[in-house]
């Protein structure tokens, strides 16, 4: 492959990637009256990944000199989102708390990297929002574990939702440190169609979430303390 093919490979893989979104957002807007509230609040991703995506595609570079606004706000955007997300399906005090404190991490550590260089906003933040979602998508896994077995543990929309997450964050961590490796700018391109197609990967995992989403979940119901539940039933 060329390396002009190579680009154009790379155009045409990137924005299947980014008009794949219309398929969970299509799930969203069937389902959404089935969707318990937390997973009403993830649905509001569909449309961030949206417009970030039209931002980067139409706004730029038309209206402004670059796109790493449109970057830094999907990555920061995306993972403020997830970890409300999260911390409403967390039962464990201490989890919330972690939930928290990253949030803030990650706002902070990408603001002050920005503030040195928008380049290293850009990257500080996609490493970031890997970072932090899978640690809160292990999280959530954990839990799961630790709680009764589940005959069907592949309905379960947040276990799903961080398979996906998992996937993806390996996926792009991976790709961006081949540019280690490489040789040549030739060499570099390569990540962005890895990149993609993880990220079609991840939006596959998101309409599966939307799609066994159920009213009232299961894994967003806290437990009930045993003191609790003997004074309700005596």
């Amino acid at each position: 492959m060329t390396p002009d093919e190579l680009t154009l490979f790379t155009d045409r893989l990137v924005n299947l990637n980014q008009a794949s979104v219309i398929v969970p957002m299509m799930v969203v807007w069937w389902r959404r009256r089935h969707f318990s509230p937390a997973v009403k609040l993830l649905s509001w991703y569909v449309y961030l990944s949206a417009f970030c995506s039209l931002g980067i595609n139409f706004l730029y570079p038309a209206v402004f000199a670059t796109n790493y606004g449109f970057l830094i706000g999907f990555n920061v955007g995306k993972t403020l989102l997830f970890g409300a997300v999260y911390y409403q399906v967390l039962h464990s005090a201490g989890a919330r708390r972690t939930v928290q404190m990253a949030l803030l991490g990650t706002v902070v550590c990408v603001a002050a990297m920005f503030a040195h260089s928008a380049l290293l906003g850009v990257s500080g933040g996609r490493i970031m929002q890997c970072l932090v979602l899978a640690g809160f998508a292990m999280l959530y896994m954990e839990q799961t574990l630790n709680s009764p077995p589940k005959k069907h543990i592949m309905q379960d929309p947040f276990w799903l939702l961080g398979l996906g997450q998992l996937l993806y964050s390996a996926g792009t961590v991976t790709a961006f440190s081949l540019d280690y490796l490489s040789k040549t700018v030739y060499d570099q391109n390569w990540k962005y169609p890895v990149v993609a197609l993880f990220g079609m990967g991840f939006n596959y995992f998101l309409t599966l979430t939307f799609l066994r989403a159920k009213h009232r979940d299961a894994s967003t119901t806290a437990p009930v303390p045993a003191e609790q539940a003997t004074l309700a039933t005596s």
